[in-house]
């Protein structure tokens, strides 16, 4: 028969064990946790880095397109790109495919018109 000592013994003993298991949980969760943030810094800049270069690559097609369009007399080029916030990240190098196509594509057609006009 246990007496209530024992039973106060036996209940302070497992309290500080669930106090080490949860110690050592929250040791562990916050090693985790500090990967998962440095992982998601590493691709928040990443994507900045991608940003820029593609901000980079869409004006330089701009203004590339802005001097082929501005040889046609009757024809101005309105504003140039502006980022889409409704664009998603997981499609960007689609949306640069369709933009480098469309840029072939006016060439293509100045080009055509160039030839006519002679």
């Amino acid at each position: 028969m246990s007496t209530a000592a024992m039973r106060y013994k036996e209940i302070i003993g497992l309290a500080r064990g669930a106090e080490e298991n949860l110690r050592t949980w929250e040791l562990a969760r916050a090693d985790e946790l500090e990967r998962v943030l440095a992982d998601a810094h590493e691709a928040v800049a990443a994507a900045r880095e991608r940003e820029a270069q593609t901000i980079e690559r869409v004006n330089r097609w701009w203004r590339m397109a802005d001097d082929n369009v501005s040889r046609l007399s009757w024809l101005e080029a309105g504003d140039g790109p502006e980022p889409n916030p409704s664009a998603r990240g997981a499609y960007l190098d689609r949306y640069l495919e369709e933009v480098r196509a469309a840029y072939q594509d006016l060439v293509q057609a100045i080009l055509k018109l160039g030839w006519r006009a002679r």
